[in-house]
């Protein structure tokens, strides 16, 4: 079949049988009229239903809020001129034309164009209606509702949506404008573990929650960012001085700002996580009071941390001198069972010189102050042990004895 298709021969003569039935039809009318051949041909009716109504208006300032939306056309005429109409399907139209009329309800006769001039044609009804209106725009904020927010994955939350851009404008006819109550974009989470990024349509609701289908929306579609964020924990923060000052100064007080960061991962990450250490401060290069910010490590395991610095404000001032002297030596660590003495020519009491800030020091007491040693997990013996401090931050303790000889025994009793 595709060969007999494809021969030019074929084609010549199918086209000159369809020319020739075509110009028999068109001359069959007048070949009837002539006397004594053929009896006289009589005309005939073709109807077209549900023919479209076409409404030519001001487009910019108007649109239609009622309408008759379709007519019946009857067309007569010779058979063989309706055969050609029903075979070529020329290109007609049914319209009102409103291009001059302003707002309001309209009755106006229909009119035709485009059906061939030996037809006659009859239309059914002969006038229509048409409401025009004046067009309005609104602007609406955009409202994100989340689909499945309790179908992310385990430990995550959904944070607050941010939608762009934040408000969409509709133009439509004053009464569909007065039906909009609120604009609305869905996103669904299920299964999410990280921020999503969408673009949404935008759907249009009455203030019954009845959906409202508006063609003029600006923009009809919205970028939309979902934060889901990972399980996290306030965590604080802990600085590590390094080095000393520069002689003769003293730190007044030091703080972190802020005191607590917030660090995202996995959970059992979180569950082992009670400080953040490794926030150096190197001491020698302060000259004088400021405020540095310093880099906050991650965590093994952790995905980030919030914020990622932080500020350390450093007040110095000049270091003061403070002696306290008989200070007593406290004995930490010692099991039940056994007792810890001073050995012969230990001493169980020292003198202390305390350095910091003239505010700081004339605020301590002797309660202040603890010296001591720890003898936790020291056998049976004599033991020499080194003296260990325990006051108020940025005091600094300085002492003419520096570690202490022990005897450890067991208890008689």
């Amino acid at each position: 079949m595709d060969k007999l298709f494809n021969s030019h021969w074929f084609v010549k003569i199918i086209s000159f049988f369809l020319a020739l039935m075509l110009f028999t039809m068109v001359n069959l009318d007048n070949i009837s009229n002539q006397a004594g051949i053929l009896p006289q041909v009589s005309t005939t009716t073709y109807t077209l239903e549900d023919v479209e109504l076409t409404v030519l208006y001001d487009q910019e300032r108007f649109e239609i809020v009622d309408q008759t939306e379709a007519v019946q056309v009857s067309l007569r005429g010779p058979r063989s001129d309706l055969t050609v109409f029903q075979v070529t399907r020329p290109s007609y139209e049914v319209y009102v034309d409103l291009t001059e009329r302003e707002e309001g309800t309209h009755t106006v006769q229909v009119q035709h164009r485009g059906f061939p001039s030996d037809l006659a044609v009859t239309i059914v009804p002969e006038v229509a209606r048409v409401e025009l209106q004046e067009k309005q725009t609104v602007s609406l904020p955009v409202t994100v509702d989340i689909i499945n927010e309790d179908k992310v994955q385990a430990g995550y939350s959904v944070g607050t949506p941010i939608v762009t851009p934040v408000n969409i404008e509709v133009t439509a006819a004053r009464d569909f404008v007065n039906q909009v109550s609120m604009a609305k974009v869905y996103i669904d989470v299920t299964d999410a573990s990280g921020p999503l990024e969408e673009a949404a349509p935008v759907k249009l609701y009455d203030h019954q929650g009845n959906e409202l289908h508006l063609d003029d929306i600006e923009p009809s579609v919205v970028d939309v960012r979902v934060p889901i964020t990972s399980p996290n924990k306030e965590v604080p923060v802990r600085i590590t001085r390094q080095r000393e000052l520069p002689e003769g100064l003293s730190i007044d007080s030091l703080t972190v700002e802020p005191r607590e960061v917030k660090v995202y991962g996995p959970q059992n990450v979180l569950d082992d996580l009670s400080v953040i250490e490794g926030i150096q401060l190197d001491l020698s290069k302060l000259t004088e009071s400021q405020t540095i910010e310093l880099a906050v490590p991650l965590p093994r395991g952790a995905e980030r941390v919030e914020p990622e610095r932080v500020s350390v404000t450093v007040e110095l001032a000049e270091q003061e001198e403070l002696e306290m002297n008989n200070v007593p030596i406290d004995v930490i660590g010692a099991a039940e069972d056994l007792k810890v003495s001073f050995s012969e020519g230990s001493t169980d009491s020292v003198d202390l010189v305390l350095l910091g800030t003239e505010e700081i020091l004339n605020r301590l007491t002797r309660e202040d102050i603890q010296v001591y040693i720890d003898v936790n997990d020291l056998s049976e013996g004599t033991h020499t042990v080194p003296l260990q401090f325990n006051g108020p931050q940025n005091v600094e303790f300085q002492s003419n004895v520096k570690e202490i000889d022990v005897t450890i025994a067991a208890r008689d009793d």
